[in-house]
């Protein structure tokens, strides 16, 4: 039966050697990655209910049907500033 050699090198001082030699670069931290922020959207109760059951029929979550929402009406929102700035 064979046994695994034991090295005089912890891990750490391996990693040091190589850095030394120039073939391990330094480690980068990593840029932040941009995070959506939690905001409060006043409902009425029958609005936030029919919203429960359209995201539940689509197998969404709540706050991804109602951002999807928004999405679609800033999208007609904009649509129609810019035909009236137009217009003007």
């Amino acid at each position: 039966m064979q046994t695994a050699k034991n090295t005089p090198h912890s891990f750490k001082a391996l990693v040091a050697a190589n850095r030394a030699a120039g073939r391990l670069a330094e480690p980068v931290a990593p840029e932040p990655k941009k995070r959506m922020e939690q905001t409060g959207m006043r409902l009425w109760p029958e609005e936030l209910s029919q919203a429960r059951e359209l995201a539940a029929s689509e197998d969404r979550s709540a706050a991804s049907f109602m951002r999807r929402i928004y999405l679609r009406g800033l999208e007609g929102y904009l649509a129609e500033r810019g035909a009236d700035t137009a217009t003007q």
